[in-house]
């Protein structure tokens, strides 16, 4: 399942939040009374959101290959438990890495387009987030990783999403890094919203506002 500065105003007809096709689509930013649209960029090792999720993706993907390892030969899987934590040291570290040069490179992070509306909340990937899909879909293809490429391609279909109200479990809010998460019930892909200077109280206001009761954790 962080992220601004320097919002641009376009055309607010250009973006909206359909809930037939759960599309959030357009490049504006606009404040109203019922709703908030604004790009953003995010802030990725700088982010406690962030860094805490990288952690507990590659946790899961490390547990799935003890268990597989578990089911075909019970004796092997325990003597790889170390490898095992190692490789997941690894990939976070190198993850770090990865998401510091990004951030450096981008000025603070990929910029994103986000949405606070009636229907619900909504995220949408920018141009740099969008290749760097693609690059990491490539080259894992090229390498003959399956879990990487599928990855990837579950990336690429998430480059848009959208939470309605009635499937949001709980949100938080990061008041020192000026974040929003929105948690799904079905416990896997949260949303975001990293909000600017400008709009977080807004953004907060307006959550609170639409959020079910008993979902606001912080």
């Amino acid at each position: 399942m962080s992220y601004i500065t320097n919002s641009e105003k376009i055309n607010p007809d250009e973006t909206e939040m359909c809930s037939d096709c759960n599309r959030l689509t357009g490049n504006s930013e606009e404040i109203n009374a019922d709703s908030l649209f604004w790009k953003g960029k995010i802030p990725i090792v700088t982010s406690s959101v962030v860094v805490k999720q990288l952690a507990i993706i590659l946790g899961f993907g490390t547990l799935f290959l003890f268990f597989l390892f578990l089911l075909l030969d019970p004796t092997t899987a325990l003597s790889i438990i170390p490898g095992l934590i190692f490789i997941w040291i690894a990939l976070y570290l190198l993850c770090l890495v990865v998401g510091a040069i990004l951030q450096g490179s981008t000025k603070g992070g990929p910029e994103a387009q986000f949405a606070i509306t009636p229907e619900g909340v909504g995220y949408s990937a920018g141009a740099t987030i969008q290749k760097l899909n693609r690059l990491i879909a490539l080259g894992s293809a090229t390498r003959g990783s399956l879990s990487g490429t599928g990855i990837s391609m579950m990336n690429i279909a998430r480059e848009t999403d959208v939470i309605m109200w009635n499937e949001v479990r709980s949100i938080s809010f990061q008041d020192r890094e000026q974040t929003i998460v929105v948690y799904r019930k079905i416990f896997i892909h949260p949303i975001m919203l990293a909000c600017t200077a400008e709009n977080y109280e807004k953004a907060r206001e307006l959550i609170s506002q639409y959020a079910p009761p008993g979902t606001i954790i912080t």
